[in-house]
């Protein structure tokens, strides 16, 4: 038994001794485009362009500002997105439209060319969805205040393989009585809840907690989702110097599949435990990194008067 002891440690002091050198063929000076994007039906194109950077890079920022960013819409060139600031290009003269095609080639000298295409999803027509919303007071252990519910109804397409993203958007803007014209805009996420069980939070920082649901469980028939949020009000507020409005917009996007994939390999690499390895992230630009998403969007204002009750 003491031998048996012996050569049990013997063989454990061996293997734990063992030592591998392995070695990584790192360049540290290798560089690929990163394109992202995401394409909103019914609004203007936006894109960022940056660069991938090595852990210890020390040539400063990412940002590029000098690419030369085209855009295609069903294998036709519509325009080039001019830079406006950062590593951020636009073209507010073309307007995103849904069920097209799009591809996106950005160009930088000293660098390989990138590209990538996605289509966009059908947008919902007004016999597709109903909408409601209603405020009604609340009293817990906290004292007494306000909570407001949403509810959408929707009916899915039978023919594709859907995914739906929901947000509730406070848009508001600020301008000086005596000069009007130079007003500044402001736009954030509320968070909003949901008891229902096949909604998916995806939690990425910057972002907060995105809602979003598959057409698996109820593919091409109608379904209806509630949310819960603080109260809600339309604002408008005008002092001796600025006046200013607020105001809340719920959002429906259909997303495209590879964004849904995109943001799904960002969470898992957000949070990583530490027995397993990362998770490749997600893409589908072409020679680089980053994703070229598009969204069939709805955006419908909340109106504070006249709410219907949810129950009837």
């Amino acid at each position: 038994m003491k031998n048996n002891l012996k050569l049990i440690l013997l063989s454990l002091i061996i293997f734990l001794g063992c030592e591998k050198e392995v070695e990584l063929d790192i360049d540290e000076n290798e560089s690929k485009l990163v394109l992202n994007a995401w394409l909103k039906t019914g609004k203007y194109p936006q894109v960022e362009i940056n660069r991938s950077t090595f852990i210890f890079d020390k040539r400063g920022t990412s940002k590029i500002n000098n690419a030369e960013v085209i855009l295609f819409e069903n294998n036709e060139e519509v325009g080039f997105l001019e830079h406006y600031e950062g590593g951020f290009y636009r073209n507010e003269n073309i307007e995103i439209k849904p069920n097209a095609e799009y591809k996106i080639i950005a160009k930088v000298d000293g660098f390989e060319d990138v590209s990538a295409i996605e289509k966009s999803s059908k947008d919902f027509t007004e016999n597709d969805y109903s909408f409601e919303y209603k405020s009604e007071e609340v009293i817990d252990q906290f004292g007494s205040g306000n909570r407001s519910e949403i509810k959408f109804t929707f009916k899915d397409n039978a023919s594709s393989e859907d995914y739906y993203l929901f947000q509730l958007k406070h848009s508001s803007k600020r301008w000086e009585i005596d000069n009007p014209e130079d007003t500044s805009y402001n736009e954030a996420y509320t968070y909003l809840e949901s008891s229902d069980l096949q909604i998916e939070q995806i939690y990425l920082a910057g972002m907060g907690g995105l809602k979003v649901l598959k057409d698996e469980l109820f593919n091409g028939n109608e379904y209806t989702i509630r949310f819960k949020t603080n109260n809600l009000s339309n604002d408008f507020y005008s002092d001796e110097e600025y006046s200013g409005t607020s105001e809340y917009f719920f959002e429906v996007h259909k997303i495209s599949k590879s964004f849904y994939l995109y943001l799904k390999s960002l969470e898992y690499n957000q949070y990583p435990d530490p027995f397993t390895e990362p998770t490749q992230i997600y893409t589908n630009v072409e020679n680089g990194y980053g994703i070229l998403a598009t969204s069939a969007l709805i955006e419908i204002p909340i109106e504070v008067e006249g709410d219907e009750d949810l129950n009837e």
